[in-house]
């Protein structure tokens, strides 16, 4: 458990968002190294099939990252306020709260798989091998929600080290496992999706294991409950919007993908290969949005608004540091990186380069724009104002997809996609920033100074 309501705002977010970052680093690694063995080791075709059933698993890692965030928030307040007890009572709640959870989404992507791909237009040539990896994929979606909430609890407590090393394990075997059912078992896209839900598994029983081990030593006065009805209503109060907003994501992506399908097997196999990358990017930023959150629930926990604006501004100048980095290699590797997901010998390798290629370089500016979005939504969310970054995505939902069929109908082209990004991105960033300058003339970034601590009373 880390307190991160002492010390200098920067060195605690270096701190506490490198492992944090690695960690999300690595967890993209799970769909990534399914993307790269399955297009090298299998075919174009596998590739465009994990590529097509992408937006729905996104949609999983959405749902269960938006109510874990929401878990967070409310354990960071009590921890900040060193209310031991509730902090117990909150995780017990979470954890319970997760697994319910986790089993209807689980059931609902094995009974849906079909049905979900024909909706998006699957080409084909692929539906039998998306459809295959999407039921296998779901058969592990409860244990996601399983890891997620462990990590939610850790990152809540300022502890962001554990899923790292328990992340670290989890790739290796992921790799491991998706090596041989690929390879010498020649299972497809199949084995990637048993090596990836057997991953999840493995970390969700190791995370939640020492977890509750971990909280177990805790001393407190009073004995915590199992199941808080006040907790819990309080962490739906954060968790909702914030599901909200994570799905918003997910079903942006999924209209995309149903775009993409429409232009054929090879595009959506450029495509797929190229969002790989931009996932991969997009998730480092947001878990500097997640640190910024942690530290600022803490502080407003604790009563320590005067540390919150230090953070934001510390928080900014890291992530537009990952922001330039990345844009740098996105443009000057944008060929290499594409060429990791498909084998050179397959017939359509260069218009498949090519459409992967146009993604990155096109889209990855606007990093620029993005590293900041995340970060004064992470402050939101910490402070509890959830639901304005709620509104905020969906604005950004609204435009980009209504300029992806706009712009794709005006340049004859798929194109037409990566360029919507930016119109989303201006309108979210207008927004954030009128809101953080309203939130610092309020005072110290507090819209209601007695309002929280009037409901923990």
């Amino acid at each position: 458990m880390n307190d991160l309501t002492v010390g200098k705002p920067l060195g605690l977010l270096v701190r506490f968002s490198l492992p944090l970052v690695l960690s999300s680093a690595i967890q993209q690694l799970y769909s990534i190294a399914d993307s790269i063995i399955v297009g090298k080791l299998d075919s174009a075709d596998g590739l465009a099939a994990i590529g097509a059933a992408y937006p729905i698993t996104l949609f999983f890692i959405a749902v269960a990252t938006g109510a874990s965030m929401g878990c967070s928030v409310v354990i960071s307040h009590l921890y900040g306020a060193k209310k031991m007890t509730d902090v117990k009572s909150a995780i017990y709640t979470a954890i319970l709260s997760m697994i319910v959870l986790g089993v209807v989404m689980d059931a609902l992507g094995i009974c849906l798989s079909r049905p979900l791909m024909v909706l998006l237009r699957c080409d084909g040539q692929v539906l039998d091998r998306a459809v295959s990896y999407l039921a296998i994929y779901s058969a592990g979606v409860l244990p996601l929600f399983v890891y997620n909430t462990a990590n939610a609890v850790f990152t809540g407590l300022g502890d962001g080290k554990r899923p790292l090393y328990f992340l670290i394990f989890s790739s290796v075997l992921n790799v491991i496992l998706d090596l041989i059912a690929v390879g010498p078992m020649k299972m497809g896209v199949v084995g990637a999706a048993l090596a990836t839900a057997i991953s999840q598994l493995a970390v969700a029983l190791l995370s939640s294991g020492i977890l509750i081990r971990k909280i177990r030593q805790v001393e407190t006065q009073e004995k915590p409950v199992l199941f808080h009805r006040g907790l819990f209503d309080r962490m739906c109060k954060m968790a909702v919007p914030s599901i909200c907003q994570q799905g918003c994501v997910a079903l942006g992506s999924t209209i995309m993908q149903s775009l993409v399908n429409s232009f054929g097997a090879a595009v959506m196999a450029g495509y797929a290969a190229a969002s790989k990358v931009d996932q991969f990017s997009y998730m480092c930023f947001t878990t500097m949005g997640t640190a910024l959150s942690s530290y600022a629930a803490q502080n407003y926990g604790a009563n320590r608004p005067d540390r919150i604006r230090e953070g934001v501004r510390a928080a900014c100048m890291l992530c537009l540091g990952l922001a330039v980095a990345v844009l740098l290699v996105m443009q000057l590797l944008a060929g290499p990186l594409v060429g990791l997901f498909t084998d050179p010998s397959e017939a359509r390798y260069e218009e498949i380069l090519r459409v992967g290629v146009l993604y990155m370089r096109i889209v990855s500016p606007d990093y620029l724009l993005v590293c900041f979005v995340v970060v004064l939504g992470g402050l939101l969310r910490g402070l509890g104002l959830a639901n304005k970054f709620l509104l905020v995505t969906l604005l950004d939902f609204t435009v980009r997809v209504a300029m992806c069929f706009v712009l794709c109908g005006a340049l004859d082209s798929y194109t037409g996609l990566y360029w919507a990004w930016y119109f989303g991105s201006t309108i979210d960033l207008g927004i954030c920033l009128y809101w953080y300058a309203g939130l610092c003339r309020r005072g110290c970034l507090r819209l209601e100074p007695s309002g929280q601590q009037a409901q923990e009373k």
